[in-house]
């Protein structure tokens, strides 16, 4: 009996626990229902009227793009776009709303939207019902508020704000910086993987493009209330807002005074390059192509940037194409210093290396007559005068000794007829001729390499290279040292300020070469632009500046294209520059100007340039 009592006991006990639990959780859904019914009942009544919840993305700020002394390159600036919302936006209103939106007029009375294109708009925004889809861009402050104020009557329509980038320089720095676009429709899924959003703008081309990740932050987002007409009625008090992450600020190596520099001595009539880079770590100081886009355009209202598009489509100069990159040319007499380099690195060549022939202003090999530049010819030259005068057929007898492996070997020691790796999305590495490159690339047309064809490869008139490859050239010839990898960013840091990374200079080349051969081409590019040489409008009073000009044929058009490039000092370059204009004619007088501004302006202008031609002054001085 007893046995039985305890176990009674027992049952009772777990009976009174499971009453104590069933009502803990009874009265906790007593306490919730009590707080959504009585607490909560103005905002669920709201609700309860077809109110909904909508997610809204909050677009990170993009990180701003300065110079190497922190001028603004690229910014932000603030825009209203007019959205529509197809989920907000009932069929049956459809047609009312889009007669509203026709009906509004700006202040000298033109209609805002043309029906037909509005029409299209929104029947196409019904594909992304709960994505926002622009109906204008960048409206004013008075359409606006035309808008809000009539919210009631255009459900599903919203203004939303958000940023548009503005580049101070326009166009003198287009091909570098590049422009934003919005993501394009058939590439948008691949893209929402990444974690954009429909109508999103992305960088387009290049610093834009290439360090999109890194501007473009992390977006934020919040839940707000929305009326049965899609109106704001704020966000949800119950979830936390993300704020979204700002993208980093990016500090480059362009010296945005000298880029101005050069965008204002390259005529506006002609096409070409101009890049300027510090040899010593690969830091590009100029890149230039002409002719050029304002950048501001894409970032107008959609038909004024599709008007602006359609013309620079149709423009045959190729606007958007970046010649300091993709631009190949010949790189004409600017090429016989690599000659010279060949020969003397190979103990074929001295200083004083006088050729077999002296140069009457005609060569004859074979049954071939190939000329000089000078029709009265320059008589015998060492190589020193042979640079410096830029003879032909003394680089015609310089091919003819060394061949054609020897000479690319050099060539492509220096950094030509090969991509350089610079930090952009697009980029032509060039070709270097020669028997095995020449054949293969003319087999289809049955053309053979033969032993005259050294005549052209010698004078740089069988190659194609680009003005950044040229400008790597010099400036590896000046330090006779390294080739580094040319770099467009320097730093990336926080909106903080504080540093993210700090991009090293990449060593692509070593470059090692006799002391004689270093001694006996300074000197040589020296007399380019002293003592009657072709160059001697690119030097730089108290600086001693070392070059080349070139002249090289062109296929298109009369004049030849015009080439020179140079770096300073020539003994230890700080700078090297390399200037391309398409049918210009003589290197000399058309392309040396252009370099020679950029080089006095940096010695004269720039920290760095005043500090070295300070140093050269007081040892002049002491001579």
């Amino acid at each position: 009996m007893a046995y039985l009592h305890d176990d009674q006991q027992e049952r009772n006990a777990k009976s009174v626990h499971l009453i104590i639990a069933a009502a803990i959780v009874f009265s906790i859904l007593i306490i919730r229902l009590m707080y959504l019914q009585i607490i909560q009942a103005g905002f669920n009544i709201r609700l309860s009227k077809e109110n909904s919840m909508r997610l809204k993305i909050i677009l990170p700020p993009r990180g701003y793009i300065y110079d190497r002394n922190g001028e603004v390159l690229a910014r932000n600036r603030p825009s209203y776009s007019l959205c529509v919302v197809p989920s907000q936006l009932p069929q049956k209103r459809r047609r009312e709303v889009i007669n509203r939106l026709c009906a509004i007029r700006d202040s000298a009375g033109v209609a805002v939207f043309d029906s037909t294109e509005l029409e299209t708009i929104v029947r196409k925004a019904y594909a992304r019902r709960f994505d926002p889809t622009r109906l204008k861009e960048d409206i004013s402050f008075e359409l606006t508020s035309i808008v809000e104020e009539h919210a009631m009557e255009l459900p599903g329509i919203l203004v939303m704000a958000e940023s548009r980038r503005e580049y101070p320089l326009g166009g003198d720095a287009f091909h570098v910086l590049g422009y934003m676009g919005e993501i394009p429709e058939d590439d948008f899924d691949t893209f929402k993987q990444r974690g954009y959003y429909y109508g999103d703008l992305i960088g387009t081309s290049g610093i834009e493009r290439q360090y999109e990740k890194d501007m473009r932050g992390v977006c934020g987002q919040e839940y707000i209330e929305v009326d049965a007409y899609g109106k704001n009625l704020g966000p949800l008090p119950n979830i936390p807002k993300i704020e979204p992450v700002p993208g980093n600020n990016l500090y480059l190596t362009l010296d945005a005074r000298l880029q101005r520099i050069a965008a204002k001595a390259f005529p506006d009539s002609l096409k070409g390059a101009v890049v300027a880079l510090d040899p010593r770590n690969g830091e590009v100081l100029v890149m230039f192509s002409n002719p050029s886009i304002d950048p501001n355009i894409f970032s107008m209202a959609g038909t004024i940037r599709t008007k602006n598009w359609s013309v620079i489509t149709a423009d045959t100069s190729l606007p958007l194409n970046n010649r300091a990159t993709c631009g190949t040319y010949a790189p004409g007499s600017t090429f016989k210093l690599v000659s010279a380099l060949a020969g003397l690195e190979t103990g074929q060549l001295n200083a004083a290396s006088m050729m077999p022939a002296p140069c009457r202003g005609v060569f004859r090999f074979g049954t071939r007559i190939a000329h000089c530049w000078e029709e009265k010819g320059h008589g015998r030259l060492n190589l020193i005068q042979a640079i410096q005068q830029s003879c032909d057929i003394y680089f015609y007898q310089v091919g003819l000794r060394l061949e054609d492996t020897t000479i690319n070997r050099y060539a492509r020691m220096t950094g030509l007829g090969s991509m350089t790796g610079i930090d952009l999305t697009i980029e032509k590495e060039g070709w270097l001729s020669g028997e095995e490159a020449y054949n293969r690339k003319f087999k289809s047309k049955g053309w053979v390499w033969t032993k005259g064809l050294m005549l052209d490869l010698a004078i740089g008139q069988a190659q194609v290279v680009t003005p950044l490859q040229l400008a790597l050239m010099v400036g590896g010839l000046g330090n006779a040292k390294a080739l580094f990898r040319p770099c467009l960013v320097r730093e990336e840091k926080s909106r903080n300020g504080i540093m993210v990374k700090r991009y090293a200079p990449v060593l692509r080349d070593s470059l090692v070469f006799k002391a004689a051969t270093v001694s006996a081409l300074h000197t040589a590019m020296r007399k380019v632009l002293e003592e009657g040489g072709t160059g001697g409008m690119a030097a730089v009073p108290g600086v001693p500046v070392g070059g080349k000009t070139g002249s090289a044929q062109n296929p298109q058009g009369e004049k030849t294209h015009a080439l020179f490039i140079a770096c300073a000092p020539v003994d230890d370059p700080v700078i090297a520059v390399a200037v391309v204009l398409e049918n210009a004619g003589h290197g000399g007088s058309v392309a040396a100007p252009i370099a020679g501004d950029i080089l006095r302006y940096y010695f004269a202008e720039t920290e760095e340039g005043r500090a070295v031609a300070e140093k050269y002054k007081k040892k002049s001085e002491r001579n």
